[in-house]
This record gives C-alpha cells, structure tokens and sequence, in this order.
C-alpha cells in the first residue's frame, strides 16, 4: 500500500510537471514572440537581416530572404520592450520598436529603403516610425542643400552661396530640435523617446547632454518608474546617474 501511493505522488508531480511545461511553452509562444510581416514585391531574392539594438552593440539574430511576391517574416523571442532592426544588403536600416506579443506588418518598396515602407502595429512601435519619417525629410533637405554645395564648388558667387545655405542649415537644425523637444514632451514615457534622445542628426544628437541634461532626466524620471528593469532604460538611468555625480551638489 506504501509503494502504491509513492508511485501515484510521483505520477501526480510528473503530471503537474508536464502541465507546467505546457503552461510555460503556452505562455512563451503568445506572450514573448514577436511577428513581423512583410509584403515587399520587389524584395524577392534579396537577404534582410534581422538584428537586436543592444545598450552597446547590435546583435543579428536572424536572417530571410522574401520569397518569389516579397513576403517574408520574423519571429524572435523578445523578453521585454526593445529596439529592433531590419538591414538590407546595402547596409540600410529600418528601426522597430517592438514589445513581447506584438504584430508589425510592413509593405510597399525596398527602394530607396527605408523611405518607402509602410508600416502599421501597435502605437509605440508607429511612434518611433512617426520619428523617423519626420526626421527622414529634414535629413533630405540637408543632403540635397549638400549636393548643390558640391554641385557649385567652383562657381564664382560659392562664398555668397554658402552663406545663404548655412542660413537654411541652421533653420532646418532648429526646425529638428523643437520637433525632438516637442516629441520628448508628449512622449516621455514611451521607450521611442530614448532613440529620440540619442539620434545623431548628421554628426551628433541635436539634444546635447551638457545643454539639454534636462530631457536626460526628463526620460530617467519618467522611464525608469515605468520599466525599471528593462536594459535600454536602466542603460540611461546609470548615464543621468554618472553625469549628476561630476556636478557638484547634484547628489
């Protein structure tokens, strides 16, 4: 009589270890599984890498080549809220914001990539893509006011033309920093923000640390209550942190 009930509790902890897996895999594919879609006709053959925006570095995780009407899709494993990218083969990138359980699909053309994707998903996923797309026409206006610079280098009014330029320059450069102000104060508690924060526009970010520590710590107060754990966010409060420390009276 021992025996059988030993043999029927270690049948009941086999049970509810088989169950537990079931549960935990359940949980795993709805919860932690990310699904990005793509219908791009003229990606067929073509290889697009999927990789993983660390605080330091960037990581490829995987890769798929469209099939002959351009659909592909990614499936990563994303254990929390973070900073995803699509490369194409001549080294473009296309920057998602995606969460555990989220559906992005995208569409239209790798020309001119990623300029003309059209995407749609949840809302932080298209806040981060209203970002790029805003910044994306101001970066066009620089170049093409680049390529006339170029364009006439040797021409005999140059100087008077760089003059005026530098004035167009300045405007657009301004332009983009109340856009990211603006940006960062409706959105400070969306994990765009932090790409907002950090983007180069040209050489550097047009938030500087120094002049604009104030956003830095708008982010940190507001971010770090709300995913206190999360890499990117404990990432940027230990950069608020350090920079307090080097002024005196600040902590």
């Amino acid at each position: 009589m021992y025996y059988m009930i030993r043999i029927m509790k270690v049948r009941n902890v086999l049970i509810e270890f088989v169950i537990t897996v079931c549960i935990t895999s359940c949980q795993l594919s709805t919860a932690d599984v990310a699904h990005v879609k793509g219908n791009l006709p003229d990606a067929a053959g073509i290889k697009l890498i999927l990789q993983e925006m660390d605080t330091k570095e960037i990581h490829s995780i995987d890769s798929v080549v469209p099939d002959q009407s351009g659909k592909f899709s990614f499936t990563p494993v994303i254990m929390e809220p973070g900073f995803w990218l699509i490369k194409d083969p001549t080294g473009k990138i296309l920057v998602l914001l995606v969460q555990p359980g989220d559906h992005v699909e995208l569409s239209g053309s790798v020309r001119d990539f990623p300029d003309q994707i059209v995407m749609k998903g949840p809302e932080e996923t298209m806040l981060l893509n209203d970002f790029f797309r805003h910044t994306r026409v101001n970066e066009r206006r620089v170049d093409s006011l680049e390529m006339l610079l170029v364009e006439r280098q040797d021409s005999s009014d140059y100087y008077q033309l760089t003059q005026k330029l530098d004035t167009s320059f300045r405007q657009i450069w301004e332009s983009q920093r109340k856009y990211e102000m603006s940006y960062i104060d409706t959105h400070s508690g969306s994990l765009a923000s932090l790409v907002v924060l950090n983007y180069a526009f040209g050489m550097s970010p047009v938030l500087g640390e120094e002049e604009d520590f104030g956003y830095y710590q708008k982010l940190d107060s507001a971010l770090y209550k709300k995913f206190p754990k999360n890499k990117h966010v404990k990432f940027h409060h230990q950069r608020v942190t350090t920079h307090l420390r080097k002024v005196p009276g600040k902590l």
